[in-house]
């Protein structure tokens, strides 16, 4: 199965590939950055990221309208990562937040992690969209990084308030998929582009089996909790 999956990531557009190395560079030079800071100057780092969010979407729309591809099926920003993404402008507001710090830490992290390794996108996909792909993920990978330099870690509280707020997620998404006939976290088709669901069977097991690789890195990401905390850390509500 290893060798499968190699082969998959060596499959990748080229495309991806560069957006996918820039990207990571760039939201590791960031977090750095971000832990050398001041209090203050890591506050207006993460409201500059959120208006980056809102900015990026914002294109994004215009650009898909412009271009006469918009389609409420699928054009809403109703994907984990997107919608993770569009939570940094809440979290920019109130980053004391544990409820937001789990999501970007469990979900957030998880699910763009995925995006850079594999992908729904095909390699002659407008270069806006690609652009929209990685921003939106390296920004949701960054805000992950920076609550870890804050001094968060996980307890399994934390984990179990995770699965059970993902699970009302899924469910939601399901009903919209249902009265739009749409497929937003591929929850009836599997997606597009060079992905892992290439190696899974057909619906519903590759969706079972992505929901029991979602878990799996949720539990890998406890491992987090054995990790010293810094000198950032502060109290979270």
């Amino acid at each position: 199965m290893l060798v499968e999956i190699l082969k998959i990531i060596k499959a990748l557009p080229s495309q991806h590939l560069i957006y996918g190395v820039i990207s990571t560079v760039l939201c590791i030079a960031a977090a750095w950055v971000y832990s050398k800071s001041s209090e203050k100057l890591k506050k207006i780092i993460i409201q500059a990221v959120s208006y980056l969010v809102i900015f990026n979407e914002v294109a994004f729309q215009i650009n898909m309208v412009f271009y006469g591809i918009w389609s409420i099926k699928t054009s809403l920003p109703l994907e984990m990562c997107y919608i993770s993404a569009l939570l940094i402008p809440f979290y920019s507001m109130n980053n004391q937040s544990r409820t937001l710090k789990n999501w970007f830490f469990f979900a957030g992290f998880c699910g763009s992690l995925f995006a850079f390794i594999n992908t729904n996108l095909s390699e002659f996909e407008q270069i806006y969209i690609s652009i929209h792909y990685f921003f939106a993920h390296g920004l949701v990978i960054f805000i992950a990084f920076s609550i870890i330099v804050d001094g968060y870690r996980p307890v399994w509280k934390d984990y179990y308030n995770v699965i059970k707020r993902t699970t009302l997620l899924v469910l939601i998404i399901i009903i919209l998929n249902i009265l739009l006939g749409s497929n937003y976290m591929f929850t009836f088709e599997k997606p597009e582009g060079i992905n892992f669901t290439l190696l899974m069977p057909e619906w519903p097991y590759y969706f079972l089996i992505m929901l029991l690789v979602g878990l799996t890195s949720y539990t890998v990401m406890m491992l987090f909790m054995f990790l010293p905390k810094t000198n950032n850390a502060h109290n979270d509500h």
